[in-house]
């Protein structure tokens, strides 16, 4: 599915924009709730001025706005909430297509490696390693017996 104006924007392009959209989103959430707080802050100083004034039906209305307002910061809230949520499904994406990304590039170089790996030719110095390894463990073995034989040879001679 291409787009209309050119080539369809890599997923790693489109993750950004919308993770731009949504801090956008969240700071006009921000300043809309700390606007909401002057307000509630100052219906609150404007109850108490005008009940001790006596002015019951302004307090009544003004009351009502309070309750309004506190519901608009309750909600703020929650929309903020539920952006960050979608920012972190966001992110969370962003690591699986790395992750994807990653385990094409390691299976590619795997294959490669596979073609470059010649199984008869690792197989024979393998078995040339062990003959010579065998070798040399029997060597190691005589040499020790020799040195063995000797010491025991000067204990006995000491002895004497």
């Amino acid at each position: 599915m291409g787009n209309i104006f050119g080539k369809e924007k890599p997923l790693k392009e489109v993750l950004r924009e919308n993770k731009r959209m949504i801090n956008k989103a969240v700071r006009e959430l921000d300043r809309e709730r700390a606007n909401l707080e002057k307000e509630e802050k100052k219906l609150i100083a404007d109850i108490k001025k005008f009940a001790k004034e006596g002015q019951m039906g302004s307090v009544k209305i003004m009351a009502k706005d309070l309750v309004r307002t506190r519901t608009y910061i309750t909600k703020f809230i929650e929309m903020r909430s539920h952006l960050n949520g979608a920012a972190l499904k966001l992110q969370t994406v962003k690591s699986h297509q790395a992750l994807a990304e990653s385990m094409s590039s390691v299976a590619k170089a795997m294959v490669k490696v596979n073609k470059a790996v010649n199984v008869p030719a690792i197989n024979k110095m393998m078995q040339d390693f062990a003959r010579e390894n065998e070798k040399s463990e029997l060597m190691q073995e005589m040499m020790g017996d020799a040195m063995d034989d000797v010491m025991e040879g000067n204990e006995e001679e000491e002895e004497q």
